[in-house]
């Protein structure tokens, strides 16, 4: 049974960067045809990203534009990208998450994709530290903050078959997805700026996510602007992870589906 592979982003003023990054979706978009959706989440843009966004969406079926009128944070921005996926999609359907910096290569889309097929796993990490991953440009800085934080997961929340549990490209069956937001309720993602991603893998290992890697070229040179990253707020975020991950009583709330489109999100 065929599944729809949807191409998900979150974006925040990435305008220099995105005439890049719609040359390679076209590329991917004449491979798969409409078997691709594509999701973008604008998160309060102040450029003119929401108008290329726009404009590019207007091109494919498949295509759609969530806007938050002011800048949420990662954490809300993928909160939003989880509702809309179990709002419209099914289980077996895949979201394949990246960043739009082009420091991601969507041509490692489809290498992603086989691996959770062919192995029946919920949840594929393009991942650096696996071999054949390798980081092209990062200061040196970032590589130790990195490798610190790896360390740090694998001890507090170790999970078959994740390494990195920072890299925010990677694909999740809609069905895991679910799962989580069933068990976590409105408590899924928690954080607001970059150790979301920390916090969304942990919270999957909880419920018994089943994971493996691809190698990942991080091609941090390709990378438009400065980065968005507040190492700060990151690092203190990780240190509050350990309490984010305990799954909550039966009495937390009902089902989460994500930030209601009538509430502050806007469709296009």
């Amino acid at each position: 049974m065929s599944c729809k592979i949807v191409v998900g982003m979150p974006v925040y003023n990435e305008a220099s960067a995105l005439p890049k990054l719609f040359v390679k979706l076209e590329r991917l978009y004449i491979k798969l045809g409409d078997s691709l959706h594509l999701v973008f989440v604008d998160d309060g843009s102040t450029d003119q990203t929401r108008t290329l966004l726009s404009d590019f969406t207007g091109k494919f079926p498949g295509a759609c534009l969530l806007v938050h009128e002011a800048n949420r944070g990662l954490g809300e921005a993928m909160n939003t990208m989880f509702g809309h996926m179990v709002r419209h999609y099914e289980d077996r359907d895949i979201l394949v998450t990246l960043d739009a910096d082009n420091t991601h290569d969507p041509n490692l889309i489809m290498a992603m994709v086989r691996k959770l097929k062919n192995e029946q796993l919920d949840l594929v990490v393009a991942s650096r530290f696996v071999p054949g991953g390798r980081e092209l440009g990062l200061p040196l800085l970032r590589k130790l903050y990195s490798r610190g934080a790896r360390l740090f997961f694998r001890l507090l929340f170790p999970i078959d078959g994740v390494n990195d549990y920072s890299s925010g490209f990677r694909a999740y069956t809609a069905g895991i997805i679910r799962k989580a937001i069933r068990e976590y309720h409105d408590r899924l993602i928690t954080l607001s700026g970059f150790a979301c991603t920390a916090e969304i893998i942990a919270k999957l290992g909880r419920v018994g996510v089943k994971a493996g890697e691809v190698p990942l070229t991080l091609e941090y040179f390709l990378k438009e602007g400065r980065s968005k990253m507040n190492v700060k707020q990151t690092v203190a975020g990780y240190f509050r992870l350990v309490r984010a991950v305990r799954l909550p009583s039966a009495e937390t709330g009902p089902e989460f589906t994500g930030v209601p489109e009538q509430s502050g999100e806007q469709r296009t």
